[in-house]
């Protein structure tokens, strides 16, 4: 306590002063003056005398005083004017200095766990054991859509959530955290998912006191997270489609190569055919099943094919041209020698689900163009990537039409299953182009606008310019056809059909002995299964190539089990095939020879 003059003369202290300001007595510090040697600035006590002369009294001023060594302190100061020749003041005063260093020390860390809830699109709030909320901070704007606390602020959580359902959370949760347990649950908020915990709040004395929230925004990572669960139960179905496709095209081969043997010996009016003419028909139902499965996974058959784009599309267009209005125009830009290598069907579908895509953006009334050209692909990264493609060689395949373009929304969903924008829609089809583009390991890119068009670009496996020319030695008489595969009911079948199309057929039931018989024998052609144990059919190919490059290879397969994707083999006959497929496959690489 203190008690001083207008002009700084102190008249008395009491030894709790003194003893604050670091004097060794009441008497040195009563030789002092008050404005100079105890202030730090001195025109603070000039302001503050002026102000309490009109007012009378201080009432809790926080001033920066100065020790008898300089050193500062903050003090609060509390006190009234005396009146008389010459006005004295009255005061008493508290060392707050620690107090406004911890304070200070509280504000930056408020400051910096603000600072980081906004940079992480979350937010804090505090409550008392009525549940009112006090305080609301953090990225009020991204996550609760304004700056200001009005909203919150005064209501009980109760009140609020039923103004604002969903709330931040729920009221029984804030009752847990004022019962001492911190709840942490995921919320809804402004269609926002938040990762939210709240927690009790206690004061000194362990006592709680209310409650304090914290909830960040995860909408991005639970829709990734979303995004990868999907793409998981993508893959598990796969797996499970292709290890079934694998067995399941086995027995159908059996069950349609019977068929079609029984077939070619019964006479056209047999009282049987009927029946056996629905076996293989339903085994062809089923095969295609299997096909459309697959596709839709991503995880078709190996293609190995050697196919000219320019004569399949038109081959394509003939069978799409009754569909097409006589508005509508085709431009086709696609060079004869320009060929990829994948399995023909697939590809068909692709290209066909592409056509009908165009087509039905036009409506009725526009351009369609097609063209394709051998590319060499650097692996650049594209705005318009769907799936990127590494580098390598590739046939550029591009659809485009000039209809009402896609939206950014829809370009991003075009290729989801189930979505579609065509009343009568399924949504599948271009989900399985994106499968079976993935199976072949290629890529894709859509360009669109709304109001420009849209272009599909393909990036299919380049098959080169020409094909191989086969350097097996022309040989008079029946040929000899080696059938490899590991299943012995699908292996005694295609023998058997390779007899009945009047070639000699010898069989091997796995890679080892494959190529011991090509070693040791007159061999042709080889029909080898992809899926194997042990050596893979990919790797008999491969050995073959090595030691006999001019043998024709036929490459038989329902699945690609190892995800080899294309081997070089000379043909490929997806499982189950046909007996006449077979015909023109054998046709095509061992013409039949008279004696």
């Amino acid at each position: 306590m203190f008690r001083a003059s207008e002009s700084g003369v102190f008249h008395s202290v009491n030894p709790a002063l003194a003893a604050m300001l670091g004097y060794d007595s009441v008497a040195e510090l009563m030789t002092k003056n008050l404005t100079y040697d105890v202030y730090v600035d001195p025109a603070t006590r000039r302001w503050l005398h002026t102000t309490y002369r009109h007012t009378g009294g201080v009432r809790g001023a926080k001033l920066a005083w100065k020790r008898k060594d300089g050193s500062p302190i903050t003090v609060q100061l509390w006190g009234h004017v005396i009146e008389g020749l010459e006005p004295s003041f009255d005061g008493w005063i508290i060392d707050i200095t620690a107090h406004e260093a911890q304070r200070a020390h509280l504000q930056k860390t408020v400051r910096t766990l603000d600072l980081v809830l906004r940079l992480a699109r979350g937010i804090y709030w505090q409550i008392d054991t009525d549940q009112r909320i006090l305080e609301v901070g953090g990225a009020k704007r991204e996550v609760l859509g304004y700056d200001g606390p009005s909203q919150f602020v005064g209501r009980t959580v109760s009140e609020h959530a039923a103004v604002q359902p969903p709330s931040i959370d729920s009221p029984e949760a804030h009752l847990r955290a004022l019962a001492g347990e911190v709840v942490s649950v995921d919320s809804e908020y402004m269609n926002k998912m938040l990762a939210t915990t709240i927690g009790p709040l206690h004061d000194d004395d362990g006592k709680i006191i209310g409650a304090i929230g914290a909830a960040v925004d995860v909408t991005r990572s639970r829709q990734l997270e979303r995004r990868m669960i999907d793409a998981q139960r993508a893959e598990s179905l796969g797996v499970l489609a292709g290890g079934l496709a694998h067995d399941f095209n086995n027995l159908l081969v059996a069950v349609l190569g019977n068929a079609e043997l029984a077939l070619r010996e019964m006479p056209a009016g047999a009282a049987s055919r009927g029946a056996v003419e629905n076996i293989r028909d339903a085994a062809l139902r089923a095969a295609a099943l299997t096909d459309q499965l697959l596709a839709y996974a991503g995880r078709g058959g190996a293609g190995t094919t050697r196919v000219l784009v320019a004569p399949l599309v038109q081959e394509l267009l003939r069978i799409v041209a009754p569909t097409i209005p006589g508005d509508v125009h085709v431009h086709v830009d696609i060079p004869e020698n320009v060929a990829l290598r994948g399995d023909p069907g697939q590809v068909r579908q692709v290209l066909l689900n592409l056509i009908g895509n165009a087509r039905d953006a036009v409506a009725g009334r526009g351009d369609i163009s097609l063209s394709a050209r051998a590319i060499e692909h650097r692996g650049e990264q594209d705005p318009g990537d769907v799936l990127a493609a590494p580098a390598g060689s590739y046939v550029r395949i591009e659809v485009s039409d000039d209809g009402p373009g896609m939206s950014a929304e829809t370009r991003r969903r075009v290729f989801d299953p189930f979505f579609t924008t065509k009343p009568t829609g399924h949504g599948l089809g271009l989900a399985a182009v994106l499968g079976i583009v993935r199976a072949h390991r290629g890529g894709i890119r859509v360009r669109s606008e709304p109001g420009d068009g849209s272009t599909f670009e393909i990036l299919w496996p380049s098959a080169g310019t020409r094909p191989r020319a086969s350097s097996h030695p022309p040989m008079s008489g029946a040929r000899t056809v080696l059938v490899v595969d590991d299943e012995v009911l699908v292996r005694d079948v295609v023998a058997q059909m390779v007899r009945d199309l009047g070639y000699d057929a010898v069989t091997a039931a796995d890679g080892t002995r494959a190529l011991e018989a090509v070693d040791h024998g007159a061999i042709d052609a080889v029909l080898v299964d992809l899926t194997m144990p042990g050596m893979s059919g990919a790797d008999v190919v491969r050995t073959l190539r090595e030691k006999k490059p001019g043998l024709p290879v036929v490459l038989c397969s329902g699945f690609d089990r190892d995800g080899r994707g294309p081997v070089a083999a000379d043909a490929y006959l997806p499982k189950p095939f046909r007996i006449d497929a077979l015909e023109r496959t054998l046709a095509k690489l061992l013409p039949l020879r008279s004696v």
